[in-house]
């Protein structure tokens, strides 16, 4: 066989791992949009805790008190959290396919299981990123310094960190049959990630034990980025690195390192499902 004949099925192949994967992505979305009820809540959830909780602790440690401005911090946190819940929660439909014999269908099919766990990782992500893109456009309300290069540098670690969170969600959910146990384990790992993560409040003040502890938690590296990357124009660089455990550039290494290893192992505990 020469050059340009496996050139022609390489590129054959990959078309056809593409299309595959696109299909799987496609379907998340599609998920998504149609459940009218989930789209609402996931905006006006983290708005609500926003403009409430936010504005509350706003008074109660007004800029004489603190260095810098809470709501602002605050923002960062809850667009972590709030893009990683929905990422987390959006590979649930593993487990509904599971339960209603749908999966069994899509296992049968010409498809990789690899190709399959793909597009479902990256349709988790998108339908997380989309929840992103709304959240930011509160920008004017924070009171933070908008412009479109912090938009997209937004968008980019967003990405990171909801990928990471969609294939921890497909490493639990090809393990469970039920929909009930996927909610209950993901309450069990997802909790204590959140108040290790200094979403809430920086851990930079923390105990020992606790800094140590989320120097171990993902979501602690992707909110200190969301924050560097939110709040660098806002913010001088001293008053960052009271808010952050960890630089910028460590943060986005992690998480990309954190994401190779999660996609090997929820591919090769997806490809076990029977």
């Amino acid at each position: 066989m020469d050059n340009q004949s496996l050139q022609y099925l390489q590129s054959k192949s990959f078309l056809r791992q593409f299309k595959s994967i696109s299909i799987i992505w496609y379907r998340e979305i599609i998920i998504y949009f149609r459940n009218r009820l989930k789209l609402f809540t996931s905006i006006f959830l983290p708005l609500l805790i926003l403009v409430f909780l936010g504005t509350g602790m706003k008074t109660i440690l007004p800029t004489n008190i603190l260095p810098y401005d809470f709501s602002e911090v605050f923002f960062s946190g809850i667009l972590g959290l709030s893009v990683a819940i929905m990422a987390l929660s959006s590979t649930m439909t593993i487990v509904w396919d599971r339960e209603f014999g749908f999966l069994r269908e899509i296992l049968v099919s010409p498809i990789s299981r690899t190709d399959i766990a793909v597009g479902k990782i990256l349709g988790s992500c998108t339908v997380a990123l989309f929840q992103g893109f709304l959240l930011l456009l509160v920008f004017p309300y924070v009171h933070i310094v908008f412009s479109p290069a912090i938009f997209l540098a937004t968008l980019g670690v967003i990405f990171l960190l909801t990928y990471g969170m969609s294939a921890i969600g497909i490493y639990f959910a090809s393990r469970l049959q039920r929909t009930e146990s996927f909610s209950f384990l993901t309450q069990l790992v997802f909790a204590p990630m959140v108040f290790l993560s200094g979403a809430l409040f920086p851990l930079t003040a923390a105990p020992v034990w606790m800094i140590k502890a989320a120097s171990f938690n993902p979501l602690a590296y992707g909110i200190d980025a969301l924050r560097w990357t939110i709040l660098h124009s806002s913010f001088s660089h001293s008053q960052l690195v009271n808010i952050t455990l960890h630089p910028l550039f460590t943060c986005l290494l992690v998480l990309i390192i954190f994401n190779i290893i999660m996609t090997f192992l929820s591919i090769k505990v997806f490809q076990k499902i029977k």
